[in-house]
């Protein structure tokens, strides 16, 4: 609440590309609930000043114009006036304190605003419940002048569960370009064997173990990633999303919000990785140096086994390690 206006993208058409899209509403006369165009109900005669929540996109109305397409008002959520022109930010800052100041504990809220005939809004707060937190952990110091050879992946920044040192006993790796060119039907049927994997753990800390996953882990929609629930992955010690985009798959990352509270709760390290980034290095050639074991492990599932890889490695021979202060994380084989 502190930079309302900050945005995880650089430029117009990442703007135009990140905000929503669709919106979920209540259709009183059909007495249903209807998923809609944002573009469509913006269009419609709202009873409000479009201005507070939203602003022409000009960027598409532009490509449109060029295309020598029929024009018409294109709109892109963003609230900006509504988070700079009003005391909306406020306010929220005021709720989220007073709720905290009562429980002792930060909260997560859900909440409405509705706009009367001249413009002003009215905050309902629906839910409110305590935010699960995790104390500071030790300070972990990265280890210098590391052998490239040695590195599975390194990264700064993206990550979500602070100071880790953790030895990983298990990798589980969803090859992207193999799920990508998986039919949808089979993909159900991947995320139903990585709960069977997961319930193979049987104690996290005799087996710490890794899973990487092309874009969204628990998503409902297969080609944004991989549609697991939680109970599929609870037993896991360390969660990756990587970015990939080929075939039907698109690289949009969760960055943990499918499963943000259950993370938290259950101390899951999560990791956004992005191997196109050039301070990114994700060395997966060295997974293919080692035998995959799913067709061991269950070989009624081997037909899977170019999609899903499963390492073992010895103990103490692969480390995580992430500094919070620096975000730097890295895994290493020793």
């Amino acid at each position: 609440m502190d930079q309302p206006l900050l945005r995880p993208y650089a430029d117009r058409e990442g703007e135009s590309r990140f905000s929503q899209h669709n919106a979920d509403l209540l259709d009183t006369n059909q007495n249903c609930l209807r998923t809609v165009s944002v573009l469509d109900l913006l269009n419609d005669e709202l009873n409000m000043k479009l201005d507070l929540i939203a602003e022409p996109d000009s960027h598409t109305e532009r490509r449109i114009k060029e295309l020598d397409m029929k024009t018409k008002r294109y709109w892109l959520l963003t609230f900006k006036k509504l988070l700079s022109n009003t005391n909306f930010t406020e306010i929220m800052q005021k709720m989220l304190k007073t709720l905290e100041n009562y429980y002792q504990y930060p909260v997560d809220i859900e909440f409405t605003v509705n706009f009367t005939d001249d413009d002003i809004f009215k905050i309902n707060l629906v839910q409110c419940r305590p935010l699960q937190t995790k104390g500071i952990k030790a300070n972990v110091k990265l280890p210098e002048n590391i052998k490239p050879e040695k590195v599975l992946f390194a990264s700064q920044g993206y990550t979500m569960g602070g100071n880790i040192s953790q030895p990983i006993k298990r990798i589980i790796y969803v090859d992207s370009q193999a799920y990508a060119e998986t039919p949808i039907s089979q993909k159900y049927s991947i995320a139903r064997l990585i709960g069977k994997l997961n319930r193979g753990i049987i104690n996290r800390e005799i087996t710490p173990t890794i899973l990487f996953g092309p874009g969204r882990w628990g998503t409902t929609t297969p080609s944004l990633g991989v549609p697991v629930n939680f109970a599929e992955i609870n037993k896991i010690t360390v969660l990756v999303e990587i970015a990939y985009e080929g075939g039907n798959l698109m690289p949009e990352l969760s960055f943990g919000t499918h499963f943000f509270q259950d993370l938290v709760e259950s101390d899951i390290f999560y990791i956004a990785l992005f191997p196109q980034k050039e301070d990114v290095v994700f060395n997966k050639d060295k997974l293919s140096e080692m035998p995959n074991l799913l067709p061991d492990i269950f070989p009624e599932e081997r037909k899977y086994q170019d999609v899903i890889k499963v390492y073992e490695v010895d103990s103490g021979q692969l480390q995580i390690m992430c500094d919070i202060v620096s975000q730097k994380v890295i895994c290493l084989f020793t």
